[in-house]
């Protein structure tokens, strides 16, 4: 079975990515932007020989903050799985068969955890 873990930068908010001008322009927050540079930096930090498993199917995710961080924690799944396929770990967020997300006395400040496990299609 194929399994991917990842430490990467907590991202900021899914309300916080997009961004109006009071033109009622919209555009990304730079702070978002940011963040998708730095996780990328953290991910070939960790990259194993040979390259990252491809998830071209249904795949389940399983997420973890720091125990005190703050905010709502639902809201840190979507930017995380953009990510992932942004990154080419999965194919698109929209085979995913679940994710969960936790807080976790093991995981620091501004940091989560990522594993990403293939799934079985639902019959």
């Amino acid at each position: 079975m194929k399994v991917v873990k990842l430490d990467l930068p907590l991202p900021i908010s899914a309300n916080r990515i997009w961004r109006t001008t009071k033109t009622g322009k919209t555009y990304l927050n730079p702070k978002y932007r940011d963040w998708r540079k730095a996780a990328l930096a953290s991910l070939w930090t960790q990259k194993p020989a040979g390259g990252f498993p491809f998830f071209s199917g249904a795949f389940d995710a399983q997420i973890a903050v720091a125990l005190k961080m703050r905010g709502d924690i639902d809201n840190r799944v979507k930017p995380l799985l953009d990510f992932l396929a942004t990154a080419g770990i999965i194919e698109n967020d929209k085979h995913a068969h679940g994710a969960s997300i936790t807080r976790s006395a093991d995981i620091a400040k501004g940091m989560c955890r990522v594993f990403v496990y293939e799934a079985k299609e639902a019959a």
